[in-house]
């Protein structure tokens, strides 16, 4: 939907209404008449003086019929205190509606006691706005704002957005009345109408005690000054042509038709205005003095004098028990209309202004040249990094994303941190995890996960032994990480850590186990010839028959047949002599000695005696 220049409630309210558009659920047209219609009953006054006992239409808004006078809705007046009364929207009824006010013969202007100088009213509402209790005021300046967005709603010149279809689409309807309510406060609200100020629902009469009473006077002010003009223009005219037959309320006519192109200069769709042919110079009279214009119907009162109006007609508007003091004490100073808009308020006109609205956008650039604040943020659009956002006005970083947005917003490179641990998902290598950021090694798992996190291979250490699970050959035993050989057993307990077939050397004699004839003997490794004696303890450790020299002479004692003599070895002859030394012939066993077994023959019985055996003889 396109923008508004300012969204004061009533035109705020419109521009929600107009997603639903409008119409009625049921009427067909009928009139109510005042008394029983089942729906919102319309609140509010017409007021230019209050007009008491005036005719009261509701129509459903259609910007394509003439005055926007589609559907009527109901029918009702306004009371003795200029209230609207029996005057209903259906239910059912969506989108805006034109509240119409014609004053008849009995309609009298309650500041005046006369009848009204201005005898048809217009203001625009919304059915939701209505029945959500919002009040509706038909002025001369809402009648000027409706006839402006009427005339130029399909257009896309003067700060409107139309398309110049011939069709008034929702959207231009909606944005032309932001754009005439401001293009009327500029041109014919005296300076004295800010944004606060909407000419369709604020009061210009003072209605409760909670009534900003100064906005009241201000707001009154504007309307009398336009009535007074319009009252000065027929006076004008009729000194200036005797025979003129124009009224303050046919001037006004006129200045709705000037003004329809938001300028005043006597034309109306290029043609003059037979009502301002007596009128010598028109500008002149629209921007004198408004202040010291009398009030039409009053013994004088002028209009800078319209505070003592407001604070001295609460009596007849049914608000007699209001304290004033405030509106009495409120002097406002109009300062005199422009012919001419200026919706930005720097001095150019709108129709030379290459930026109407004051943005820093040009018109031809701009989709709403009409509005400096597109999207209601308080930024102009100019200004605004995102001016149909009204969440967002700076992008700090120039990444696209609005700063409010913008986790980062200035870092260019972030926007989002998804698991808000303060880094963003773009260089956050596992952005929904809180827990971790980056990856050093790439492997998947997170640097603080990651017990090695500069090691692509590796990132648990089961066993705590500083060696990554992947590399450790014992990953839950923090003893052990290697086994070189491969045998199954640990570097640090495997007592041959290169050789598979060892891991065990019991008697540490650095023989293990496995080849170790005498694995817990540390003085012996090997037994050569197998006799079951080491080979180091073994004095024939290739003889399996030999084992013990107990003479040490180099003969085993199992071959030695003197095994104690170092001496003798051998006994050729079996006499009992050594060859080497006892036994002179060791070829006759009777030499040396003839009485030994071996020379006589005899075998002498074993006996059991106290010296030792030599061999199978007792001694």
């Amino acid at each position: 939907m396109k923008g508004i220049f300012a969204l004061t409630p009533l035109v705020a309210a419109l521009v929600l209404a107009g997603c639903g558009g409008g119409g009625s659920s049921g009427g067909g047209g009928s009139s109510n008449n005042g008394g029983g219609s089942s729906g919102t009953a319309l609140k509010g006054a017409a007021v230019k003086g209050p007009l008491a006992n005036a005719a009261v239409s509701l129509y459903a808004a259609d910007p394509n019929q003439p005055d926007g006078l589609g559907e009527l809705l109901d029918r009702g007046d306004t009371n003795g205190s200029a209230a609207f009364s029996g005057v209903s929207v259906p239910d059912g009824t969506t989108g805006t509606v034109i509240v119409e006010v014609v004053a008849d013969a009995d309609t009298i202007d309650l500041t005046t006691g006369q009848a009204p100088v201005i005898s048809r009213l217009l203001s625009v509402s919304t059915a939701e706005g209505i029945a959500n209790g919002q009040t509706n005021y038909p002025t001369p300046l809402s009648t000027l704002a409706l006839q402006l967005a009427l005339k130029n709603a399909d257009s896309p010149d003067g700060g409107f957005a139309g398309n110049d279809d011939g069709n008034v689409s929702q959207d231009e309807w909606l944005q032309a009345l932001g754009i005439a309510q401001q293009k009327v406060k500029s041109a014919l609200g005296f300076d004295l109408l800010g944004d606060d100020v909407d000419l369709f629902s604020s009061p210009p009469l003072i209605t409760s005690a909670d009534d900003d009473q100064a906005k009241v006077v201000q707001l009154r002010t504007a309307v009398e000054a336009v009535s007074a003009l319009a009252a000065e223009l027929a006076k004008k005219a009729k000194e200036a042509n005797a025979a003129s037959e124009e009224s303050a309320d046919s001037m006004f006519s006129a200045l709705l038709q000037d003004f329809s192109d938001g300028t005043i200069d006597g034309q109306s769709d290029g043609q003059a205005l037979n009502a301002f042919s007596d009128i010598p110079n028109l500008a002149t009279e629209v921007t004198q003095d408004p202040s010291m214009l009398v009030i039409p119907g009053t013994d004088g009162v002028t209009v800078g004098q319209a505070n003592t109006v407001v604070a001295g007609e609460t009596a007849d508007t049914g608000q007699s028990g209001v304290d004033t003091s405030t509106a009495s004490a409120t002097t406002a100073d109009p300062a005199p209309a422009k012919v001419e808009s200026d919706l930005d308020g720097d001095g150019e006109p709108d129709s030379t202004d290459p930026d109407i609205d004051g943005d820093g956008v040009l018109n031809a650039d701009d989709p709403a040249p009409g509005n400096p604040d597109r999207d209601d943020d308080g930024v102009v659009d100019g200004d605004d990094a995102f001016p149909d956002d009204p969440e967002e006005t700076a992008d700090t970083d120039g990444d696209g994303v609005g700063d409010n947005a913008d986790t980062f917003p200035e870092d260019e490179t972030e926007t989002v941190d998804s698991d808000g641990d303060g880094v963003g998902d773009n260089a956050d290598v596992f952005p929904n995890d809180p827990e971790e950021t980056a990856d050093t090694d790439g492997d998947g798992v997170g640097d603080n996960a990651d017990v090695f996190p500069e090691d692509g291979n590796e990132t648990v250490d089961s066993d705590g032994d500083g060696i990554g699970d992947n590399a450790d050959v014992f990953p839950n035993d923090p003893e052990e990480t290697a086994d070189t050989d491969g045998d199954g057993v640990g570097d640090n307990a495997d007592a041959f850590p290169e050789d598979e077939t060892e891991t065990v050397d019991s008697d540490g004699d650095g023989a293990g186990d496995n080849t170790d004839a005498f694995p817990n003997d540390p003085g012996e490794m090997t037994d050569t010839d197998g006799d079951g004696v080491g080979d180091n303890a073994d004095p024939f450790p290739e003889n399996p028959d030999e084992s013990v020299d107990s003479d040490g002479d180099g003969v085993g004692d199992n071959s030695d047949a003197f095994p104690d003599d170092a001496t003798e070895s051998e006994d050729a002859d079996g006499d009992g002599f050594g060859d080497n030394v006892a036994d002179p012939d060791p070829t006759d066993p009777c030499v040396p000695s003839t009485t030994v077994s071996a020379c006589t023959g005899t075998t002498v019985e074993a006996v059991w005696g106290e010296t030792k055996w030599n061999q199978a003889n007792w001694q």
